[in-house]
């Protein structure tokens, strides 16, 4: 063998050892979390974390090990953290009775709630939330204050003991008296920027609206119309978005499964509208999912999970469908750091349920784990719960 052959040998080699070793510093998570609970809007409930075993090897996969009660008077647990911090305590939510929670997770089989959340003078009802470059976390505040026609919500920064740090309306002179419900976050660093939707969390008709603020101060800088179809009603109730990989430009979906890119956010802002899904087949489009190339979008009244190939953000083509069967309404999903995993819940409204599924990153399939299949119809749990479960957040947990 050449002196040049074998170095290049012993490049790839090294190359090859590299990558794995890279690979190996995001082992697959030991642990899945479950922000479920008893309660709805109107019957209080217990409210918990349902720790899961989720190391594959283990006898106990796919059950409940531990159950940390976060309120035994709650009302409805909803939105978690979309992925787990970092640093700092996981934010979770109990929309039903305006309440939200910081759970320590650094034991991870043993969470604990290390705080709450300080209320918003003259606002209420806090919904998603997302964490900040200097480890705060904002909130999404769905009301302000009722004497402002339209009680217009806002946006809320805490530190990690639960401490409000400072709150701005989404009231904007340019839309007086709009209904804004301030829904769902997503941030972008880069170009000091934050985007938020508007949609109700009941059957009231909200402003259909984004809003863009300026990351650093939470100065809201624009809201923009979400441009509406002749021929359908795709662009109503601005849902959820997601900060794309160039740091610049935010895909977001309607819960009426209409997707739009906005870009521009630091210039010439445009918001454009860049695919409808057929109805009424498709509606309840929910939390999606980034990976790579790939958004996966869970689809609650079609039963089903889309793919989309977005590496166009203006031309999404949707190249696999994952069908759930008619009692299961996908609503979350997150992934796993270490492995091809996704973890998914529904919305409540069949079959309560958590389940595993693969991604094929090369296709943009799933295929169910089926040895991960946790119902939450009749559950008997360590805190002494019995009966019906409904998760919402879910999230890998090292």
């Amino acid at each position: 063998m050449t002196a040049r052959l074998l170095s290049t040998v012993l490049g790839l080699f090294l190359l090859g050892a590299s990558a794995l070793q890279v690979q190996s510093q995001t082992p697959p998570a030991r642990y899945v979390y479950v922000w479920a609970g008893t309660g709805t809007h109107h019957k209080p409930g217990k409210n918990m974390i349902a720790v899961i075993d989720a190391n594959p090897a283990s006898a106990k996969y796919g059950t409940v090990i531990n159950v940390l009660t976060v309120d035994s008077l709650g009302g409805m647990p909803h939105h978690s953290e979309l992925e787990l911090p970092k640093s700092g305590p996981l934010f979770v939510n109990d929309f039903g009775m305006d309440k939200s929670y910081l759970i320590d997770f650094s034991n991870a089989p043993n969470p604990r709630v290390a705080g709450k959340m300080a209320t918003v003078p003259g606002a209420r009802s806090a919904h998603s939330f997302a964490k900040l470059p200097n480890g705060n976390t904002i909130a999404t505040i769905q009301f302000g204050d009722s004497a402002v026609a339209g009680k217009p919500g806002g946006l809320a920064e805490f530190d990690n003991t639960g401490k409000l740090v400072r709150y701005t309306t989404s009231a904007d002179p340019a839309f007086p008296g709009a209904r804004i419900r301030t829904y769902a976050p997503t941030i972008l660093p880069a170009i000091d920027r934050i985007v938020t939707t508007s949609s109700p969390m009941d059957t009231e008709r909200t402003a259909n609206v984004v809003q863009v603020w300026r990351m650093s101060d939470l100065k809201l800088l624009k809201t923009l119309e979400v441009p509406q179809g002749a021929a359908d009603s795709a662009g109503l109730f601005p849902f959820e978005l997601k900060t794309l990989a160039d740091g610049r430009t935010v895909m977001m979906h309607t819960d009426y499964c209409g997707f739009y890119t906005l870009t521009g956010l630091d210039g010439e802002l445009k918001i454009e509208r860049v695919m409808a899904m057929e109805h009424p087949k498709n509606i309840g489009c929910s939390v999606p999912l980034i990976v790579g190339r790939h958004m996966i979008v869970p689809i609650a009244y079609a039963h089903r999970y889309a793919t989309l190939d977005i590496s166009n953000p203006s031309r999404p083509v949707e190249v696999a469908s994952f069908q759930t069967d008619s009692t299961f309404y996908p609503h979350w999903i997150a992934k796993d750091p270490g492995s091809d995993r996704v973890i998914v819940s529904d919305q409540g409204d069949g079959v309560p349920m958590v389940r595993m599924a693969r991604f094929d990153s090369a296709t943009g399939k799933l295929v169910w784990d089926e040895k991960f299949v946790l119902s939450l119809a009749d559950v008997r749990w360590p805190n002494g719960l019995t009966g019906k479960v409904n998760p919402h957040g879910v999230l890998f947990v090292p």
